[in-house]
């Protein structure tokens, strides 16, 4: 539930896990034309990595705000912003082109980064939003990920955020597809990002799963 106070409009979502709040969010700010958005949370993945990843896509600036035991994570809805940096660490971008105007369902489903990412083994559902990635990459882990659909006037953004927290240090890497339609052209810009240890092996990594992407893709989700 959000109140308004002003130009300020307050969203409660302490308690709630995700992707909940990143949905929540997301749903609130399509409501909001100028203003701020100040998101209740005292979900730990929410605040490092699902919200701040949802205003990345935006292209929105925030701020976090620590309130004792939850945080205020501020979200500024002003047009007159610039677009942001992506995410920190590493990343990279490929642009595909499609001859389908059908595929926002299959772009929205994880188990399409098993097509590229050799990494993942498997996707299992958790809730609306909420998955879990097998991965074996040396060993074999699994790792909580979380999927924002987002449309577009003329495309849809559908970001993929995972997230582990590992005894010394946190790792977060992620996806975020942009589908852009222009008449009959139809192109999916693919991002994919990692921040954490070892990032000069993950770039290496992500280069070759961008590369396998566009031969996969296209004979994927068209």
């Amino acid at each position: 539930m959000s109140s308004e106070k002003g130009q300020e409009f307050v969203l409660d979502v302490r308690g709630e896990e995700c992707p909940i709040p990143e949905m929540k969010a997301a749903k609130e700010l399509q409501k909001i034309s100028s203003g701020r958005l100040v998101v209740l949370t005292d979900h730990e993945p929410a605040i490092d990595v699902t919200l701040p990843s949802l205003c990345k896509s935006l292209g929105l600036r925030y701020d976090v705000v620590k309130e004792g035991e939850f945080v205020k994570f501020v979200i500024y809805k002003d047009h007159t912003i610039s677009k942001i940096e992506e995410v920190e660490g590493v990343s990279d971008t490929e642009r595909i082109t499609l001859n389908s105007l059908s595929i926002r369902e299959k772009i929205s489903d994880p188990t399409i980064l098993m097509s590229f990412v050799p990494q993942i083994k498997a996707v299992d559902s958790v809730a609306p939003g909420s998955y879990i990635l097998h991965m074996k990459w040396f060993i074999s882990w699994e790792t909580p990920l979380f999927v924002t659909y987002n449309p577009l006037p003329r495309g849809d953004i559908v970001y993929y955020t995972a997230y582990q927290k590992l005894p010394l240090t946190r790792i977060s890497f992620g996806w975020r597809f942009v589908l852009n339609r222009l008449g009959k052209e139809v192109t999916l810009d693919i991002t994919e990002w990692y921040k954490g240890p070892f990032s000069g092996q993950a770039k290496k990594s992500i280069r070759k799963h961008l590369e396998k992407a566009k031969v996969t893709l296209p004979k994927v989700i068209t």
